[in-house]
């Protein structure tokens, strides 16, 4: 492969499905905005972020991320852990159901448009968030998040969407979740530090912690996040019963529910959310994956990746 020429790394599962005739009419599209270009496929978990930092490393210039935002988080990550973000530019053709990080980014759907417009736009500097957690087996690790990081209820909602099947689309699938989830839920009593403060005991039904704006298929959890202000929103909806989750949810998907007594937002650079009891394992979300549980530390990265757009 040449590394002057951009990679495109496919996640062929994103979607509906990509199949060998389909490949083929979207890398025409793709090549019809773009130019020559180099693919790669993602066969696994995290393959994305693995390709992307070895071709960072390598000098690539400009890496495309075809798929989800998953896929876009994890090809992010690796420029990232690459130490590339100054060099090696990303772009992105949207292709997943979610679709919450090409909300805030305005992007095209239509793969042609997208190419385009990574072909004419310039590199903009976003910021992005850094966060350090315990994975499922127990072990600290390190991701980037370019969108939004949850824990809570947003994560159990997520872990089963992202089981189910979304050919009605991301929204469907994260309300049929929402319902589920909800019947058997509890609130979590959490500690938060926030930039260095005393850190407080607060129950929540879930916080979220925004660099972009949408998450869950198009809920506009964050409505006031910018992806290059230098700060992280903080939303934190609070003790609230199975029957006002279900008739306040409407207000979270339009973004008028930061009045809500039960609600509060700050924006903030750093948090620390640490369960209150010891062993309780407090689901964690990041970009739509579930990769771990509490505690964690979310911080700011300004500036620090470039996207073509």
């Amino acid at each position: 492969m040449d590394p002057s020429r951009p990679l495109v790394i496919v996640n062929p599962r994103s979607g509906s499905g990509l199949s060998e005739s389909g490949w083929a009419q979207v890398r025409g599209a793709l090549t019809e905005g773009l130019g020559e270009l180099d693919s790669a496929f993602t066969t696994g978990h995290r393959d994305a972020g693995e390709i992307a930092r070895r071709e960072a490393e390598g000098g690539r210039r400009l890496i495309v991320a075809l798929g989800g935002d998953g896929t876009i988080s994890d090809v992010a990550h690796g420029i990232l852990a690459a130490g590339a973000g100054d060099r090696t530019e990303l772009g992105i053709v949207p292709r997943g159901t979610g679709g919450d990080f090409r909300r805030a980014l305005e992007l095209s759907t239509e793969v042609t448009a997208a190419a385009r417009q990574i072909r004419d736009g310039q590199a903009r500097a976003i910021d992005v968030g850094l966060v350090r957690y315990r994975g499922h087996d127990g072990g600290e690790e390190t991701r980037h998040f370019v969108n939004v990081a949850s824990f809570g209820f947003s994560s159990a909602v997520a872990t089963r969407a992202n089981a189910s099947s979304k050919r009605l689309g991301g929204r469907i699938a994260f309300l049929a979740a929402t319902v589920r989830v909800l019947a058997s839920y509890d609130n979590v009593d959490v500690w938060l530090s926030i930039d260095g403060a005393p850190r407080e005991r607060r129950r929540v039904l879930m916080a979220a912690i925004g660099n972009g704006r949408f998450f869950g298929g198009g809920m506009k959890i964050c409505p006031d996040a910018k992806l290059d202000d230098g700060a992280l929103d903080l939303v934190t909806v609070g003790d609230l019963s199975r029957g006002e989750v279900l008739t306040k949810i409407g207000r979270i998907y339009q973004g008028t529910h930061l009045d809500l007594a039960e609600v509060l937002s700050a924006r903030v650079t750093r948090i620390v959310a640490e369960p209150v009891e010891a062993d309780a394992r407090i689901p964690l979300e990041l970009d739509g994956e579930t990769p771990g549980h509490l505690p964690a530390v979310f911080e700011i990265l300004p500036g620090a990746l470039r996207v073509r757009l």
